[in-house]
């Protein structure tokens, strides 16, 4: 990408993003997203579970939690298997296998935590979704952490960036007319 396009996606998304200074929360949380037809995870989707697992290998909070419904195969699912495969112990490991938004992600996590006493939450996902994502989970009373995966895919090509910028900006506008309570 070049210097200028690269310049025009960080300056576009820059009102999306928000970056939290690292603190223990209770969990970390993964946000789902699309895998690739064959059921694998996606380029987005691996980036995502790689920062995760680092984050809470960095000591970010006791539990993960992998997020993301779908079919025929749930994105937690092969989540899951992943942060499994790098090393994180099934003890640690939360599945939350039926959301099909970031309101549902905030909806089903809350619930599927409330028992464990979770409040607050590191959220894992691209830069451009972290600041609506933030807003989901706090309308459910949960105290979210934003993680800035630095060098994210969303940066590697102006195209792909753009078009999840305008694609988050859309998602804001229907967030921001839908009506007050715990729908964002």
């Amino acid at each position: 990408m070049s210097g200028v396009a690269r310049r025009v996606v960080r300056v576009l998304g820059r009102p999306l993003r928000r970056r939290d200074t690292f603190q223990v929360a209770d969990v970390v949380v993964v946000l789902g997203a699309p895998l690739a037809r064959t059921g694998a995870l996606s380029a987005v989707v691996e980036e995502r579970v790689v920062a995760g697992v680092a984050l809470w290998r960095a000591g970010a909070a006791p539990l993960l939690c992998v997020t993301g419904g779908g079919r025929p195969r749930a994105e937690a699912d092969a989540m899951a298997e992943r942060v499994l495969s790098l090393g994180v112990p099934a003890s640690a490991l939360r599945v939350e296998r039926t959301a099909r938004s970031t309101v549902e992600n905030a909806r089903n996590v809350a619930a599927l935590l409330a028992p464990e006493g979770v409040r607050t939450a590191w959220l894992v996902t691209q830069p451009f979704h972290t600041r609506r994502a933030c807003r989901c989970f706090a309308a459910v009373g949960l105290a979210p952490l934003a993680w800035h995966i630095d060098g994210s895919l969303e940066f590697e090509s102006a195209r792909r960036g753009l078009r999840w910028a305008a694609r988050e900006y859309a998602a804001w506008a229907r967030a921001l007319l839908s009506p007050p309570g715990p729908r964002v």
